[in-house]
């Protein structure tokens, strides 16, 4: 969230910024359900998350645009060429992170922002429902999880979800904050909200597992709003006589002299 971005306005519409975030969130439950679809996803994100990651500058209008495309290799290599290791999860993370600032990058050049946002708000509803309304994410995850990816030598890199340590998160989970970072004006104040947020959510994997983990970006959906400065409160009849009257003075030195 903290990455700044000024995606380039590609279109605008409103029906791609509600519909995208949830769409995304459906197609890719469906897809890992059908047959050979986790598969499908395991093999599309080994190849397609370091391209997106080594974009993402781009995508968000970075002033640097090309610094992501020189360390993408780099953690490509150490995610690849290291397996088991802790770095090899960092790796990943970061890789993932990356796609996803790129993928959310792209999304917002195409849709108004309170779209967007509304858009993120039905995720978020989606993905609840998804985790413990017809708890179809659970099967989703062991699907992913059990899928391996190509083989060039070695097994490519399991990018299709994070696995760091026993921890296991989808994509959109880290999409949901990158888009944010991108709908809010104080960013920093969104960050630090949702990080607390997301803190004391994760404390429900005590009672149940697994849980919905894009919730905690309402909060800082709504700690990040701008504030608006503090007005005088006029009665209504006041509001509308002051509205409506200009000074003598002002009217007076609009004439043209001599009239």
């Amino acid at each position: 969230m903290f990455a700044p971005g000024r995606p380039l306005r590609l279109v605008s519409s409103r029906a791609l910024g509600l519909a995208i975030p949830a769409a995304a969130l459906v197609a890719g439950v469906t897809i890992a359900q059908l047959g050979g679809g986790a598969d499908f996803l395991t093999a599309l994100a080994a190849v397609a998350t370091p391209l997106l990651a080594a974009g993402a500058g781009w995508a968000r209008g970075w002033r640097l645009p090309w610094l992501p495309a020189l360390c993408v290799p780099l953690l490509y290599a150490v995610a690849w060429l290291r397996p088991d290791a802790w770095s090899t999860d960092l790796a990943g993370v970061a890789l993932i992170a990356g796609a996803c600032l790129a993928i959310t990058g792209l999304v917002a050049g195409v849709a108004p922002r309170s779209w967007l946002t509304a858009g993120l708000v039905l995720l978020v509803v989606l993905d609840v429902i998804l985790v413990w309304g017809d708890r179809q994410v659970e099967p989703t995850m062991n699907a992913l999880q059990a899928a391996a990816p190509p083989t060039i030598g070695r097994p490519l890199p399991e990018l299709q979800q994070v696995d760091f340590g026993s921890a296991t998160m989808g994509w959109l989970d880290f999409a949901a904050p990158a888009l944010l970072g991108l709908l809010v004006q104080r960013r920093a104040a969104a960050a630090v909200a949702t990080g607390l947020a997301a803190a004391l959510w994760g404390l429900l994997l005590l009672a149940t597992s697994p849980i919905a983990a894009t919730p905690p970006v309402l909060v800082g959906l709504i700690v990040g709003r701008r504030r608006r400065g503090r007005s005088p409160i006029l009665s209504p009849a006041l509001s509308s006589l002051t509205h409506g009257w200009i000074p003598s003075k002002q009217l007076d030195a609009s004439k043209p002299p001599g009239s």
